[in-house]
């Protein structure tokens, strides 16, 4: 299983039509510590990403976006493995990270 949910994205904080030399700290931490809490399987925190804090609010100010990524990791059976085949933030608040899922 593959697919992607814009773990972060946050089109008020988007550099539309400007260069955006590197992605906002925010979105790249709550990308890491995501990608983090999926390889452990530690999903409670993902589904109830409220309270992680304002990284996660600022990268998922809607679910709209950051809910299909749950449904790909709900996928993963016991023993597969986790991958990111595509990861980086673009214009500065929009995460691109691709999950897989064995």
């Amino acid at each position: 299983m593959v697919g992607s949910g814009n773990l972060a994205h946050n089109l008020h904080a988007y550099a539309w039509g400007r260069h955006m030399p590197d992605p906002y700290d925010w979105a790249v931490h709550f990308e890491r510590d995501a990608k983090q809490m999926m390889v452990a399987g530690e999903y409670k925190p993902l589904i109830e990403y409220e309270k992680l804090g304002p990284e996660a609010l600022l990268s998922i100010p809607t679910p709209d976006h950051y809910l299909p990524m749950l449904y790909v990791v709900a996928t993963r059976q016991q023993g597969e493995i986790i991958t990111f085949p595509i990861e980086g933030v673009d214009g500065g608040s929009i995460s691109m990270l691709t999950v897989q899922v064995g």
